[in-house]
């Protein structure tokens, strides 16, 4: 069975880099845990996507 969000993944992948770009910004100019936490997340996202684990 195919999963629902399969032929979305290349549309999400393509939102999350310039989300994770923003948001490193973000976190090197005012760095606080919550910037470094939403940080950490887009990457294990992007990643889950970029391996096809999602």
């Amino acid at each position: 069975m195919q999963k629902w969000w399969w032929k979305y993944r290349f549309t999400v992948r393509n939102i999350l880099f310039p989300l994770i770009c923003i948001q490193f910004a973000r976190t090197l100019i005012l760095p606080n845990p919550l910037d470094v936490f939403l940080l950490f997340l887009f990457f294990l996202a992007y990643l889950g996507f970029l391996f096809d684990i999602y």
